[in-house]
């Protein structure tokens, strides 16, 4: 399994990700074990000044 891309900002430590070898991705959060959703589609989530709008 390849990790999925993640920034490296302290409040992004406390969730992780990964690319499961049919490419699905798996999130999931650190401190809960039991906590974690997988698609088979994502999309990368950037800051607001990067959007423009419609």
């Amino acid at each position: 399994m390849e990790p999925a891309s993640n920034h490296s900002d302290e409040a992004d430590e406390r969730y992780g990700s990964f690319t499961t070898g049919g490419g699905d991705v798996v999130v999931y959060d650190t401190d809960n074990p039991e906590a974690w959703l997988q698609s088979d589609y994502a999309v990368e989530v950037g800051t607001s000044s990067g959007r423009t709008s419609a």
